[in-house]
Order: structure tokens, then C-alpha cells, then sequence
């Protein structure tokens, strides 16, 4: 008499897990250093810009402000370049899907998300290096570190607003139909670049620009990386780009992981 046995699909391990994580990440970021154009992009360009802004622009900003410019243009470069960055990499999202990348990915055995959470961490390294490349070319402009915790503080903010953005902007390269469709969010990122206290603080905007200006997320972020550098006013606070960016994080998870949820 012959007896059947019955063997339970392999389970699932934490370790197994960030593996798979891992390796996705690893595969983003190999795939990236072979793409001069995206290095450019992703850590020259912010780099070139904080050169470029603060070079024509300085001495009429400090004049306007009484503030060496450097002092909101180096954290305001950091929170920009995960941004466009992001809005690129869900552009190459979309191309991926079409090509049935992803598809095969859910033959493999493993969590079906670990791609795009791989991608995710990924766009965090990516925007740590970034911000850590644009803090040393300021540093050699002039910006001010005077808490000795500065660095380290304005890196894990740098990191947690590579999450907010990569979140929501990988959750956009995964609903959008066409590359093309992707760059629909740049109007509200360029809003976002120029009306902020990274140029020139709240009060020197016009009256009716000074809301739009003091609850946009990225002035809550450069006040919060200048208050880890020691330089922002005693009233100055982190609590409101914690808030910002955790939540911002928080909302762009949610939004990925109930549409590739449902995309399986």
C-alpha cells in the first residue's frame, strides 16, 4: 500500500524577505551606475543647480534676507533632488511594466511587493548619497554647521523625504499608463521648489503667497535641516517636517501597497 505524502509550500521568512528586498535594491542601483544620464540627473544635477542659483543669485538673495543664501539653498537642493529624481525613476517604473518585467517577477517564489519595496530603498540610498554629495559642496560655499549632531541629523532627514517622495512617486510609475503620463506631477514640484523659505524666508514673499510659502512641506524641511544645523531661529522647530514626511511616507505606502496588492 503506497501512502502520498503531501509537501507544504516553502514559508516565508523575515530573512527570506529582506533578501529578496535587498537584492531588488541591489538590482535598482546596479541598473542606475549603468545609466550616465540618470547619475547625472539624480546627484550632479542638484549639485550644478546649487552652484548655479547661489553663484547668480546669492548676493541679491542675502541682500534681501540678511542671510548668506547657501543657508536655504543647500538643505532646499537636498529635499529637491529626490523629487525630480523620483519622478524620473517612476517614468522607468512604467517602461518596466510594459515590458513585463514585473510579471516575471511574480513567477519568482518571494513576496510579490519586494520589487518595488526594492525600489524604494534603493531611491532612499540614492537620495542619502545625494544629500551627503550637496552638504560637502556646501559646506566649501559657506554653509554653517554649528551642532556638532548636524550632519548626521540632516542626513536622516534627507533620508526620510527620499521615502515620502519614493513612496508616492513609485506608487504614480506604478497607476500610470504611458512614461509620459508620469511627469503630470512636475507643475505641483516646481510650485513646490520656488515658494518655499529655502529662497528667502516667509516674510519677504508677497502677503498673499506667504500661506502657500509657510505650509508647503519643503519650508518645514529646509527650517528643520537648519535647525540641525544650528543656525535656525529659537522658535524654529523639527516637529512640523516629521510630521510632513512621516505622514507623507505613511500615505504614499498605503497607496503602493493596496495597489500592488490588487495588481497581482
Amino acid at each position: 500500500m503506497s501512502t502520498t505524502t503531501h509537501t507544504s509550500p516553502p514559508q516565508r521568512t523575515s530573512a527570506s524577505v529582506l533578501d529578496a528586498v535587498a537584492l531588488h535594491a541591489g538590482r535598482t542601483l546596479r541598473g542606475w551606475s549603468r545609466t550616465p544620464a540618470i547619475l547625472a540627473q539624480s546627484l550632479g544635477m542638484p549639485v550644478a543647480m546649487l552652484l548655479i542659483i547661489a553663484f547668480m543669485f546669492g548676493n541679491a538673495i542675502e541682500m534681501a534676507t540678511g542671510r548668506p543664501a547657501v543657508q536655504g539653498l543647500v538643505p532646499l537642493m537636498i529635499c529637491t533632488g529626490p523629487m525630480f529624481a523620483g519622478a524620473t525613476s517612476a517614468a522607468g517604473l512604467v517602461t518596466e511594466r510594459q515590458e513585463g518585467l514585473f510579471t516575471r517577477f511574480r513567477t519568482l517564489p518571494g513576496v510579490t511587493v519586494s520589487p518595488l519595496i526594492g525600489r524604494v530603498l534603493a531611491e532612499v540610498i540614492r537620495g542619502t548619497v545625494g544629500a551627503a554629495l550637496i552638504l560637502t559642496t556646501g559646506l566649501f560655499m559657506g554653509y554653517r554647521l554649528e551642532n556638532p549632531l548636524a550632519v548626521p541629523g540632516i542626513l536622516a532627514l534627507a533620508a526620510l523625504v527620499s521615502l515620502a517622495f519614493s513612496c508616492f512617486l513609485t506608487w504614480v510609475g506604478v497607476v500610470a499608463r504611458t512614461p509620459e503620463a508620469t511627469v503630470s506631477a512636475l507643475p505641483v514640484m516646481m510650485i513646490m521648489m520656488f515658494c518655499n523659505s529655502g529662497f528667502m524666508p516667509v516674510e519677504g514673499f508677497p502677503s498673499y503667497m506667504q500661506g502657500i510659502v509657510r505650509s508647503n512641506p519643503l519650508s518645514t524641511v529646509v527650517e528643520a535641516m537648519n535647525v540641525c544645523a544650528g543656525t535656525a531661529g529659537a522658535d524654529s522647530s523639527v516637529v512640523p517636517a516629521l510630521l510632513w514626511l512621516i505622514g507623507g511616507a505613511a500615505v504614499g505606502t498605503l497607496l503602493l501597497a493596496t495597489t500592488a496588492t490588487r495588481h497581482r
